[in-house]
């Protein structure tokens, strides 16, 4: 048992049938990636148990945290807290796993699935577009409530991701974290699951770089948290780590946990074979005695173990109770930023938004950057800021202002970031939005 005071035998015993699910469902359809997900299925669960704050209730709550599982390929990992934390999926589900028409695709898909944040599979792109959905929080918060304290505000929240090696290794992931430290995304909490680990085998054959200290020259907190002596997560490390992470609101953290992909399988854990292929059964039986499981079950889930893990919904009922009321609070307080949030939420334009759209006389030349400047009213993407009329409508607002325009106007992390607006709220931004940032939220 962990020795954080809030953990239980029962949350072994969760944690226990979480890891066996990932191998059973994975043998059940015949192919998928069951390793990673067996590994990390303590710290999805300390996440979504008691660090994520969320509704299962309300998939689309605005108070809630962001989750983005960037390894998309490891989705178990995401599907099983969601069974446990009661967002709608159930057994059946995880039984269906990988194939047609089930609640449980190979990657999450946002929209087909209640509790999926974004669609991830394309290695690095979650981590992108997280920073992304970072901004647009602060975004957010700027434009609605500039004036309450960091961390008071009903629009105060946390972007939480898991990613990979394989997300680390890729340059989109590179440009935005980059990008994240030069802007002080305090909100943004990392966890990397160092496992050394990938398809093809040891990750030192082609990626041997400190991150850590790559991170830290980004201008990342970085948290290191080493695996168990026996190869498990160390939970009660790692637990100190999150809560480290959400008190760090001048940089985004990076939790670089190192973990062995597959524990406990007594000949699988450790090899490149877990990471995408089933165990087989014979495998999968030995897990399970090394669980304290039943062998001969599968997709085993006893009503108390569960009911256990669906105390989160009390839990965040409770919460989100105390959240209404300060958002009613807010409402009273803030009529006409109110006034904005529902318009913003039904997606739709403010009156007389075209009326300065302008006309451009035929016979006169004008360089096609500046017409889509004068046009987008904010500027083309390789002028410089100061070349930007100030006071343009999207960023006259309490507390915004330019901010630097260094990032590559056509960098590979773009896309990602900038689709991060409208994952994360009613945000449509330009590319040329993401360089303006709210001061309001920042720490100063």
């Amino acid at each position: 048992m962990s020795p954080i005071s809030d953990w239980s035998e029962m949350d072994d015993l969760v944690v226990a049938h979480a890891r066996a699910l990932a191998a059973d469902a994975v043998q059940k359809v015949g192919n998928g990636h069951p390793g990673t997900a067996m590994s990390l299925a303590p710290v999805a669960y300390r996440l979504f148990q008691r660090h994520l704050v969320h509704d299962p209730s309300d998939p689309q709550w605005i108070g809630r945290d962001r989750f983005i599982l960037s390894c998309g390929h490891s989705s178990l990992t995401l599907y099983t807290q969601l069974f446990l934390s009661g967002y709608g999926l159930e057994m059946k589900d995880l039984q269906e796993f990988r194939t047609w028409g089930s609640l449980t695709p190979g990657h999450p898909e946002f929209g087909h699935t209640a509790g999926v944040e974004m669609t991830t599979g394309p290695l690095g792109q979650g981590v992108a577009t997280a920073v992304g959905m970072a901004m647009a929080a602060r975004y957010e918060r700027g434009l609605l409530d500039p004036q309450s304290p960091l961390g008071n505000s009903v629009f105060d929240h946390s972007i939480w991701v898991i990613c990979s090696d394989g997300d680390l290794q890729e340059g989109v992931s590179a440009e935005a974290s980059s990008l994240a430290g030069t802007q002080e995304l305090g909100s943004l909490n990392v966890i990397y699951d160092d496992n050394r680990i990938s398809i093809e085998g040891d990750t030192h054959n082609a990626f041997t770089e400190d991150v850590s200290a790559r991170y830290r020259a980004y201008g990342w907190h970085v948290i290191e948290v080493a695996a168990a002596s026996n190869g498990n997560v160390d939970i009660a490390a790692l637990d100190a780590a999150m809560v480290a992470a959400k008190k760090e609101i001048t940089k985004p953290s990076l939790i670089r946990m190192k973990s062995v992909i597959a524990w406990p399988a007594p000949k699988a854990q450790g090899t490149a074979g877990s990471h995408g292929s089933a165990l087989g059964d014979e495998e999968i039986a030995a897990t399970k005695v090394a669980l304290g499981l039943n062998p001969e079950e599968k997709f085993a889930m006893p009503a108390e173990v569960l009911a256990h893990a669906r105390l989160l919904k009390d839990r965040a009922a409770k919460m989100r109770k105390e959240w209404d009321k300060k958002f009613a609070s807010w409402q009273s307080s803030n009529p006409e930023q109110a006034k904005l949030l529902e318009r913003l939420r039904a997606k739709a334009l403010p009156a007389g938004w075209d009326s300065d759209i302008p006309i451009f006389a035929p016979g006169k030349d004008v360089a096609t950057r500046a017409a889509s400047g004068d046009t987008r009213q904010g500027g083309s993407e390789d002028l410089h800021c100061a070349q930007r009329a100030a006071g343009r409508a999207l960023f006259d607002q309490p507390g915004a202002r330019c901010r630097d325009c260094g990032c590559p106007s056509s960098g590979p992390a773009n896309a990602p970031m900038d689709h991060g607006g409208p994952a994360h709220a009613a945000f449509r931004p330009s590319a040329l939005a993401r360089r303006h940032q709210p001061t309001a939220g920042r720490p100063s």
